[in-house]
């Protein structure tokens, strides 16, 4: 079922774009580049302080972005997809966070960069590169954003949705450097192999469901 007149094209495109730049960036911080040293260092200056404010919403909004939590969402969001008869759409939620994920875990274990050697405010184990808490949101919250497309009709409630969608693994990620337990480059990194992810997800589910259905849509 699509409820759009006008899904989202093809996005295998963009998906090799950010394919490359995703690997590119990998490559920088595997290499320990003086560009990612600087990034790192100039985006720590401007995200990190004290206020005791901050330190409680970040502590408590990064759960969020917690594997167990990203898990038990994506598993609610696959079941009212399955209740609703969207199998497609669940597959697709499904085999995006599966192998976003997936793969995140090869590369950390890949690259295996350590943590920031700073107090961290949160406890964090694990390697650094890249953020866990980033990708897991980028990716659900991509999904989303790609189900808000195609299956709300109201522009205004799709623009609503799109942006609060937005706004989610942008304050994860954010709370990950705050919190001391990332480096920015490696929520950059998260959030570049979340997105490549739903788009490679996104342009599958395109083929060989969303076009095949405007086809027979259009037939009949």
């Amino acid at each position: 079922m699509i409820n759009t007149k006008r899904p989202p094209k093809d996005t295998l495109l963009p998906g090799a774009i950010f394919t490359l730049i995703y690997v590119v960036w990998a490559m920088l911080v595997s290499s320990n580049s003086r560009f990612i040293q600087s990034f790192d260092k100039t985006i720590i200056g401007i995200v990190c302080n004290n206020n005791p404010a901050n330190i409680a919403f970040a502590r408590t909004f990064t759960v969020l972005g917690n594997t167990s939590t990203i898990v038990v969402e994506t598993v609610i969001l696959f079941i009212i997809l399955i209740v609703f008869k969207q199998y497609a759409y669940a597959w697709f939620t499904a085999g995006t966070m599966a192998a976003a994920n997936g793969y995140n875990w090869i590369l950390k274990h890949a690259v295996e960069r350590a943590r920031p050697t700073v107090h961290h405010l949160v406890y964090a184990d694990g390697f650094s590169f890249p953020s866990g808490h980033s990708v897991g949101s980028a990716a659900l919250f991509g999904v989303l954003i790609i189900l808000t497309l195609l299956l709300i009709k109201s522009k205004g409630w799709k623009t609503i949705l799109v942006i609060i969608w937005c706004l989610f693994p942008l304050t994860i990620g954010y709370t990950r450097m705050f919190l001391h337990v990332h480096y920015p480059s490696d929520v950059v990194g998260g959030w570049l192999g979340g997105i490549t992810f739903v788009l490679l997800g996104y342009s599958i589910l395109y083929h060989y469901y969303i076009e095949p259905e405007m086809m027979n849509h259009h037939q009949s």
